[in-house]
């Protein structure tokens, strides 16, 4: 793959509408609509004074900053940050995901943040994720009564979810994967009861465990090592369910951490 010439942005999102869908957090749309969550809050006077978003509502998308950053000449291979802008919503401008982005940027690593004027590197698009440096999430504590978080002391992300690539091939990463020791103890985010605790190989679990909780939701962790808990059990919240490992289609030790309303996909980060 070529390496010398400049990155191509991803195509400018045309201002248009969105309609705000249950589970939807600020920051998701903005990387959903690749514009900053300070373009969003610009174009709708609500959320200048409103930290979440409610069902229902239907958001002013502006155009992408993209489009007006292709219009001016920008270095080969860096890219000058814009007020307003994160590294998730230019990682995604580049058809990048975050790892690589902060693999090329290391300054950035630890949840440091990035401030208007920084000039980042934006590498080549590469077709394999199995080299990939964990990200440090800096808001993980549980809304109360809510969701715990499954591995207490660990908060480094090796993959995110939404669209990435593995092995060469495109894929939606329906959850986020933990990075953690061999063994740590998995704890259930919330209480319920168990849905499946077994060995799943034919889809690339491994060692997976299942939980179904009283209003809908659904949890899932995965590539585990060991189960701790048998399908029909009652659980609490925050009783190990399982142990970390590397089981199944897996690229290193790591919990994968799956969250879903009725069986669909949400971000887990977006209930933290």
């Amino acid at each position: 793959m070529p390496t010398s010439s400049a990155p191509r942005a991803a195509t400018p999102v045309k201002a248009g509408t969105y309609t705000v869908r249950a589970g939807d957090t600020l920051s998701g749309i903005a990387v959903r609509t690749g514009v900053s969550v300070a373009a969003l809050r610009a174009a709708n006077p609500r959320l200048k004074t409103a930290d979440a978003v409610q069902a229902g509502w239907v958001l002013t998308v502006p155009t992408s900053t993209a489009a007006r950053t292709a219009a001016a000449p920008v270095k080969a291979g860096t890219y000058v940050v814009r007020d307003g802008e994160n590294l998730t919503v230019i990682a995604r401008r580049f058809g990048l995901s975050l790892n690589q982005l902060l693999g090329a940027n290391p300054q950035y690593r630890g949840g440091k943040a990035v401030w208007a004027g920084a000039k980042l590197v934006i590498p080549p698009r590469t077709a394999s994720v199995t080299a990939r440096a964990p990200v440090t999430v800096r808001a993980t504590g549980s809304r109360p009564g809510r969701w715990a978080w499954p591995l207490p002391g660990y908060h480094a992300i090796s993959s995110d979810y939404g669209e990435r690539v593995l092995d060469g091939d495109p894929e939606m990463h329906y959850g986020v994967d933990i990075v953690a020791p061999q063994g740590t103890p998995v704890r259930a985010a919330r209480s319920g009861r168990v849905l499946e605790s077994r060995a799943d190989f034919e889809r690339g679990w491994g060692w997976t465990v299942v939980l179904e909780h009283p209003d809908g939701w659904i949890t899932r962790y995965a590539h585990l090592s060991a189960t701790l808990v048998k399908a029909g059990e009652l659980v609490v919240q925050g009783q190990p369910v399982g142990r970390v490992g590397n089981t199944g289609r897996s690229t290193g030790t790591h919990l994968h951490f799956g969250t879903y309303l009725r069986w669909d996909p949400r971000d887990p980060l977006s209930l933290y």
